[in-house]
């Protein structure tokens, strides 16, 4: 991004006061993200985007005005509020007042996107300029992403890869120039279910990505989000978590092995990851669980 400002630039910035490490963002496989402060007070900057940016107030409020070419307009932006900013344009802020205010910045280069195989030339619309737009849903995922950054990681590449490619379709849907259209209505094959079923089993204690899953039924990435959604349900992400919990169960029944070692032996990143996913599709934890089988 080029700025004119000493003051902290905008959204697509790789500004000084990100408040994540650079080893925690070294762990992240998905879309490019940053999370940062927004110093209170009155101050002026400008930005232009290389790449498309979604920002989204994560706490508190600001009053702002920005100015795009001739337009100018006063927005008053809460926590859960975004701003997505087209790449190539040069926007002017100017703040009046901010109050506890942080920011989940995401780049969106759909060129990038192509090149990794998250995005197809479908999806690869250009994105309308909406300054600003609320979206419960997206603010969700948004926040998802930052915890997973801020945990170190613990879902590994296909947690990543799924929330990037979900935001690709869902700004997709929503926020592209010609918005909307057909979803994919198939399903995986009887052939390529088997096989996603032989690779998931033989691999749950490697860090699985959708590079490797959709490979196996030689489908591009967002085909294969889309037709395993429709043959499951589900997001291959909880597939896969799904089918961890009742390895990890069985083996808590039929082994002595320390819970540490079950969580290692079937892709947790360690036994706190385990407990976590185990609680919410059990209702309980793994040590509850292995004390029910042994009564």
């Amino acid at each position: 991004m080029t700025t004119r400002s000493s003051k902290p630039p905008e959204p697509g910035s790789a500004a000084p006061d990100n408040m994540l490490s650079p080893a925690l963002l070294s762990r992240w496989q998905g879309l490019p993200l940053g999370w940062f402060t927004t110093p209170a007070g009155v101050w002026k900057t400008r930005f232009v985007a290389p790449h498309g940016a979604l920002a989204l107030l994560d706490t508190g409020c600001m009053r702002t005005r920005f100015r795009i070419g001739d337009r100018t307009r006063d927005i008053d932006v809460h926590s859960g509020g975004f701003g997505l900013f087209g790449a190539g344009i040069e926007v002017g802020v100017e703040q009046a007042a901010a109050f506890d205010a942080r920011r989940i910045l995401l780049e969106i280069d759909t060129d990038a996107l192509v090149r990794r195989g998250l995005c197809d030339d479908e999806l690869a619309q250009p994105l309308q300029h909406s300054q600003f737009f609320d979206d419960a849903p997206l603010a969700a995922v948004l926040r998802q992403m930052l915890h997973e950054v801020r945990e170190g990681c613990p879902n590994g590449a296909l947690f990543a890869e799924s929330l990037s490619l979900g935001v690709a379709l869902h700004l997709r849907r929503t926020r592209a120039v010609k918005a909307g259209g057909a979803g994919e209505r198939g399903k995986l094959d009887p052939w390529q279910w088997a096989r996603l079923e032989e690779l998931v089993d033989h691999s749950l204690a490697s860090d699985l990505s959708l590079t490797a899953l959709a490979a196996a039924v030689g489908l591009s990435k967002p085909h294969f989000v889309r037709m395993f959604r429709n043959t499951t349900g589900m997001s291959p992400h909880r597939y896969v978590m799904q089918k961890r919990a009742e390895r990890a169960l069985h083996l808590m029944q039929c082994s002595s092995l320390p819970l540490a070692d079950i969580a290692l032996e079937v892709g947790f990143a360690n036994q706190g990851h385990l407990n976590r996913v185990f609680l919410h599709r059990y209702g309980m934890t793994p040590g509850e669980a292995r004390r029910q089988a042994r009564r």
